[in-house]
């Protein structure tokens, strides 16, 4: 981020205690770049408390906000020097920031780069496929080994990656979100997606709808891979995003992995209390055969915003112990 802006991010953390109504705005954090201009803004206005306190986070959410950004990786997507990641495949590297600048290379889905930070008040940007986002200035190497520096567009970069073995075979799985690939039609048609890769190679991706991860939406998005140490078997990846401005927004999605692919499980705007979606889903222990399961459902947060799944048992009726069912030929249906 802007270096200008980080000891503004200082100023407003420390403006929490001197708020009589205990709101907060940004942290220390980087946020999404456009926050820029709100920063100078609240500074400028720090004279006058109450025009201030519109862009302010009410105190409802800010221990979440302290929790969120302390998990998210959205400092790393605007810090110098950081290693990014890239979220499609065969992404082009281009000279300059445009979509006609010649092409220096091109990296395959979960390659790293470096970041490269802008200085000043620059930050080209792009609407591409819909979707407006900045331009990332990066190097590295090729997987041929060459030496690179040049510009990927924003929404070929992860917006958050975590490292989970849910395969169960030792090795961890690489689990991105990001901008989905499908192009926007409509301003309401916003969706992120999840990928998984293994070994390099692509294994699964989920489409997250509602979720706006790309730059136009500031929002500070995250992703996290919950294990549970309960339940042999359950496995959840949260996909959310938090933001930040007249209004809070916190936006949560679910996904079950079931050993092969990811099922949508639960997602809400939490700010509103406003449910979008709710399934049932079982769960059983991957690669046994088991006589029993788990059958879960989204039960709310505990203290520490962290999913709780009210399971019960439910016994499971081996293939082989199925009573045949006799169809009368009166009723048969026949494809002609």
């Amino acid at each position: 981020m802007n270096a200008i802006f980080r000891p503004l991010g200082q100023y407003l953390k420390k403006a929490k205690s001197l708020n009589s109504k205990g709101h907060i705005c940004l942290s220390l954090k980087p946020i999404p770049m456009r926050a820029n201009l709100l920063l100078a803004t609240l500074l400028i206005s720090q004279a006058n408390t109450h025009s201030a306190q519109e862009y302010f986070v009410s105190q409802d959410h800010s221990d979440f906000f302290e929790w969120f950004h302390e998990r998210s990786q959205v400092d790393q997507l605007y810090s110098d020097r950081s290693t990014l990641y890239i979220f499609t495949d065969q992404v082009n590297v281009r000279h300059k920031p445009a979509t006609n600048a010649a092409i220096l290379t091109q990296l395959p889905i979960g390659w790293a780069v470096t970041n490269i930070a802008y200085r000043e008040n620059y930050l080209p940007k792009a609407t591409i496929n819909g979707y407006e986002d900045i331009w990332y200035h990066v190097r590295g190497k090729d997987s041929q080994g060459k030496d690179f520096e040049g510009y990927v567009w924003g929404s070929h970069i992860a917006k958050g990656w975590r490292e989970a073995d849910l395969t169960g075979d030792g090795k961890p799985e690489f689990v991105m979100l990001g901008v989905a690939g499908k192009a926007r039609e409509t301003p309401s048609d916003i969706k992120a997606e999840i990928r998984i890769l293994q070994s390099n190679h692509l294994i699964s991706q989920t489409l997250v709808p509602q979720l706006c991860v790309f730059e136009e939406c500031a929002s500070s998005p995250m992703i996290r891979v919950l294990q549970s140490q309960k339940i042999e078997g359950l496995t959840v990846i949260e996909a959310s995003t938090m933001t930040v401005g007249c209004s809070t927004g916190i936006d949560k999605a679910f996904y079950y992995w079931n050993g092969s692919g990811l099922e949508r499980v639960y997602q809400a705007e939490y700010a509103s209390n406003t449910e979008i979606y709710r399934k049932r889903f079982t769960v059983a222990a991957a690669g046994k055969q088991v006589s029993q399961v788990q059958l879960c459902e989204y039960g709310g947060e505990d203290s520490g915003y962290n999913p709780i799944w009210n399971c019960k048992t439910v016994q499971v009726t081996p293939p082989s112990a199925a009573k045949p069912i006799a169809v009368s030929n009166q009723h048969q249906i026949r494809e002609n």
